[in-house]
């Protein structure tokens, strides 16, 4: 069997190592030729099984592995399933079918490779923006704060006002090198599941900003018992982002209404939420969750633009989805999804 496989590879225009019979010559084949692709049954000769082999190889030396096996029942698919394949086909199988699966798991391999890279880019960018750019602005902020304690009477009002500017500008990229920093984390922060409520956490989120902003009037309404199963850090971001959008962008209404609910969509949930406040242009719905894109000026409402861009990746990461809807001066709805695991 092993034998006509390889001729069939080689067929296809593969150069073929082996092949070999027991686990322990599969791994130290891995090591010393290094293939693009493992092609590994699950009962092999020797000491060392297809699983524990395709684990050994897939952790070492990042070369993917595809299981070819007569064995399809539910102990061996959940132990298969450790060793992260990327592929499994029961034979008896068709050429073309070997042949397809090989292809894709050569592109997904190739695919997660530039993920790899572009995630130690990431955090060669992240430690050099919290490191080398924070240097200057901690240097800006702390001269600026002596110049304001000690010389500050000695200013005239423009010079005060310079000064006031500068102080304010350090705290404005402090604040954006803290979100986009934030930003980054999101992306590549491990999930730690849980059964959340949604509910308590949103009450939670609202009372804080009512305390924080006891001049303001607000009426906020949240729908009892809505849950998700997510990574509780993360949605709690999520949420205090999404809340504290609505809470800013109602601030030029007399009266102020936020509303947190959820409606049944097919057999999931959907969870919304809705203001009165500012609006946006339906047709620029799309800006919302790109990184600095804002559809108000800074002045009408402050803000960097990577809130939402935040809450998105979130979204996503908990393989959900999010959108929104809204009318100039007429308020705004923020959709999202968050699926229940199989």
């Amino acid at each position: 069997m092993a034998e006509s496989i390889a001729s069939k590879l080689r067929k296809f225009g593969y150069g073929v190592a082996g092949p070999v019979p027991t686990g322990e010559e599969a791994v130290s084949m891995a090591e010393e030729v290094r293939p693009d692709v493992v092609l590994m049954d699950i009962h092999l000769a020797g000491t060392v099984d297809g699983i524990d082999a395709a684990r050994d190889i897939s952790e070492a030396f990042r070369i993917p592995v595809i299981f070819l096996t007569a064995y399809a029942d539910e102990q061996t698919l959940e132990r298969a399933k450790e060793a992260k394949p990327f592929g499994y086909l029961i034979k008896p199988f068709r050429e073309r079918d070997l042949h397809a699966t090989i292809r894709m798991a050569q592109e997904r391999s190739r695919l997660e490779a530039e993920l790899e890279a572009a995630n130690h880019e990431l955090d060669s960018f992240s430690y050099s923006v919290s490191h080398d750019l924070r240097a200057p602005l901690i240097a800006i902020d702390g001269f600026s704060r002596i110049l304001e304690e000690s010389y500050m009477a000695f200013l005239p009002p423009d010079g005060q006002e310079c000064l006031q500017r500068i102080r304010q500008a350090a705290a404005n990229m402090d604040k954006l090198v803290n979100d986009f920093l934030r930003l980054s984390r999101v992306t590549r922060a491990s999930l730690v599941m849980d059964r959340i409520d949604i509910s308590s956490m949103a009450i939670e989120t609202l009372e804080e900003l009512s305390r924080e902003h006891e001049e303001r009037k607000v009426i906020w309404t949240v729908q009892p018992g809505l849950t998700a199963m997510g990574d509780k850090g993360l949605l709690l971001i999520a949420m205090q982002n999404l809340l504290s959008n609505a809470w800013k962008y109602t601030g030029k209404r007399p009266e102020g209404r936020i509303e947190v609910g959820g409606v049944q969509r097919g057999q999931g949930l959907t969870l919304y939420v809705r203001d009165n406040g500012a609006g946006f242009p339906p047709e620029k719905a799309n800006l919302l969750f790109v990184p600095l894109q804002r559809l108000h000026s800074q002045d009408e409402f402050p803000g960097n633009g990577i809130g939402l861009a935040t809450v998105q990746r979130i979204i996503f990461r908990h393989g959900g989805k999010i959108w929104a809807e809204g009318v100039p001066d007429a308020g705004s709805t923020f959709w999202f999804t968050i699926p229940e695991p199989a």
